[in-house]
């Protein structure tokens, strides 16, 4: 009963990450662990009718690994609020309970954090208005894009100048002639199709770059528990690029866009998104209505299909000097980049 409640929850979120809060997340976090990270679940219940309000989903990282060199400095433990927002009821007195619950559950958690809270979200519209707590956007508002999907392809089209329509069918031609085929999308959601999106990265990503995406073992639990969605790109006999990302519901979030070097110069990072919003639009029933691209600027601005939103790592800091001194340096930091840029 209480999966199929957090289910209906996590489902029923409106936050821009739900796709966090739902409990294939937490068996792909519980099933595939970090050391230094740990996954909880907590209920909130009224006090006197002990009826459930709400779940909330939280990750707490920066546990110790290792004895660490006198050189490292240990991580700072904090505690992220998986989703952006808790699976709760919009309530202040409710959300000041949680905060205060949590750092006392956790007495060596310096920080809560809302990851990618939209800046226009009431739960920072009250941190802003309380006096008590040392709110602080780590990396400042930035842009988040994200892109509502037409009925279909054509639609999308259509929302796009002639200009624009043309040069992506002229690159797309190009592209293909070039890699020495047409171009064909593979979408890649099961662990048997692996093995054709390692490869696929191994083309198109150095090994610096590659490290830091999921491993294999990663790509394997989140497709055994129906969250990847990722695409390959061939033409002929060449990888033109690949796609990372995930899916939940209604939602698509597309995180690494990444051409094969080869084919950059003939934009081959469009081509290959173009194809892959097609085939959202036009080969999946109306199963997707949104995709979030998540924080960056593309290449090129497509200010008639995509959505900007300003969101960002905020962080909750205990009450302690040493807190808010770290809130007053990061506030005269972000001061400062705003003016001098």
């Amino acid at each position: 009963m209480l999966r199929a409640a957090w289910q209906q929850l996590a489902a029923a979120s409106p936050s821009w990450e739900a796709i966090y809060q739902g409990p294939a997340f937490a068996d792909f976090l519980t099933g595939c662990p970090q050391a230094h990270q740990r996954f909880h679940l907590y209920g909130a219940y009224a006090a006197a009718s002990h009826q459930r309000l709400g779940l909330i989903p939280v990750l707490h990282t920066g546990l110790a690994v290792a004895p660490l060199a006198r050189w490292r400095p240990r991580q700072r433990e904090q505690l992220v609020l998986l989703g952006s927002s808790p699976l709760l009821p919009a309530d202040t007195d409710l959300l000041e309970a949680l905060h205060s619950y949590l750092l006392a559950e956790f007495p060596r958690v310096q920080a809560l954090v809302y990851r990618a809270l939209p800046q226009t979200h009431a739960i920072w519209q009250h941190l802003q208005r309380s006096h008590a707590a040392l709110a602080l956007p780590l990396h400042g508002w930035r842009a988040c894009h994200s892109m509502q999907l037409p009925a279909s392809y054509a639609a999308l089209l259509n929302q796009m100048g002639s200009k624009r329509r043309y040069n992506l069918k002229r690159q797309q031609r190009q592209l293909a002639a070039a890699a020495g085929g047409e171009l064909a999308l593979e979408l890649i959601r099961t662990p048997d199709r692996l093995d054709a999106l390692e490869q696929g990265l191994a083309i198109c990503c150095p090994p610096t770059r590659r490290r830091q995406l999921w491993d294999t073992r990663e790509m394997q639990a989140l497709a055994q528990h129906g969250l990847l969605m990722c695409f390959r790109i061939d033409a002929g006999p060449h990888c033109c690029g690949v796609i990372l990302g995930l899916q939940a519901g209604a939602v698509c979030h597309l995180f690494n866009i990444l051409p094969a070097p080869a084919w950059q110069s003939l934009s081959a990072g469009t081509s290959i998104l173009q194809l892959v919003l097609a085939y959202l639009c036009d080969q999946c029933g109306g199963q997707y209505r949104r995709v979030e691209f998540g924080y960056g600027q593309p290449g090129h601005h497509y200010q008639s299909s995509n959505t900007v939103t300003l969101r960002s790592h905020v962080l909750l800091l205990r009450d302690t000097a040493a807190n808010r001194l770290l809130q007053r340096w990061h506030q005269a930091r972000l001061a400062l980049l705003r003016q001098y840029g």
